[in-house]
Order: C-alpha cells, then structure tokens, then sequence
C-alpha cells in the first residue's frame, strides 16, 4: 500500500491525541456558573455596595492547612476582579454597607457540596487540603438565605497562597459571580 494511503488511518488517532492531549494537562484554575439569577447578580451587587461600602466577605476552609492571611489576599484580588464596580470586602460583618448581602467562599467543600439552592442557608464547612495540591472552591452571592449566583472552581498543583493560579482562581470566581446576565442566554 503506498504511503500517502496509510495517512488517513493514522490522521484519527493523531487528531484525536492533538486535541486530548492539552485537556489532559489541563491544571486549571477553572470555573463553572452553577446559577445565576435571572437578572444577573451585577444590579444586586450594586444594591449592595451603593455608597461604595464593604460587602462582607465570608470564609470557610483551609486551601493549605493553616494559611495566615488568606483573607487579605482573597480580598485583594477579587476587588481587582470587578473592573466597572469599585469592590471593597469586609470580614467583619457589622461593617458591611448592607449585612444582608455577602460574598461566601467555601475552600474544598465536602464533596456535593449539599442542596445548591439551600447554600446560602446551610452552607457546607469547608475542609482540609486534597493531596497534590488541588485546590477546589463553592462561591455564592447572598442576600439572606436567597442565592444571587454561585459558582465552583478548582485549580490543581498549586502549593502556596502567593501561586499564580489561586490568584487566577478568584478573578475568575469574581467575574462569573458578578456578571451582568448568564452567559449562555
């Protein structure tokens, strides 16, 4: 058989390792918009944040065992994130503009994570480090006990706070949870 005959039995498995090849090696970060309110969540973080105050910041979980100052570092990055809103985050939630709405992170949540839609009501604890450094994460935006949009992410091989991808990881989470509408509509 000539050889110009053998190329289109080998161009299949050729594209396919192609194409499957960067997936496979993919270490994030990645993030997925589990649900967003109809509306959006942009108009609810304006409502929020009106007089450009502080919206609180909750966190449960540890990406890495014991991490001293995660809180800053969340903080800092996602304020950068929201590029046409001025974004400022509290932990302390007496000093939020309106208490009512938070921003709540949940490092590595226990797998499920519990009833998407009961999150912001019954939020599951965050947990322990995986091995090789994954790092997974369930945001939501809440206003009470009523979920505005939430998000999961996860990033792999990443071993201390200061790594790129984590940094990546929060805008990303930033971005899908406050978008104006879904993006799939």
């Amino acid at each position: 058989m000539p050889p110009y005959r053998r190329l289109p039995r080998l161009a299949g498995p050729l594209l396919a390792a192609a194409l499957l090849g960067p997936a496979a090696c993919d270490q994030g970060p990645s993030t997925v918009t589990l649900f967003m309110h109809p509306t959006g969540a942009f108009d609810f973080l304006v409502a929020a944040t009106k007089n450009e105050g502080p919206l609180y910041l909750e966190i449960d979980g540890m990406p890495f065992g014991e991490s001293d100052g995660l809180e800053d570092q969340v903080a800092a990055v996602m304020k950068q994130a929201v590029q046409s809103r001025v974004l400022r985050l509290t932990t302390d939630q007496t000093a939020a503009e309106d208490p009512r709405f938070r921003l709540v992170l949940v490092f590595n949540p226990a797998e499920g994570g519990g009833d998407l839609f009961a999150f912001c009501r019954e939020q599951p604890g965050g947990g322990s480090p995986e091995s090789g450094g994954r790092i997974k994460l369930r945001a939501g935006f809440c206003r009470g006990d009523d979920l505005l949009a939430a998000v999961d992410g996860w990033a792999e091989e990443v071993e201390a706070l200061d790594d790129p991808k984590i940094e990546q990881l929060m805008r990303q989470v930033a971005r899908d949870l406050f978008s104006r509408k879904r993006r799939d509509d």
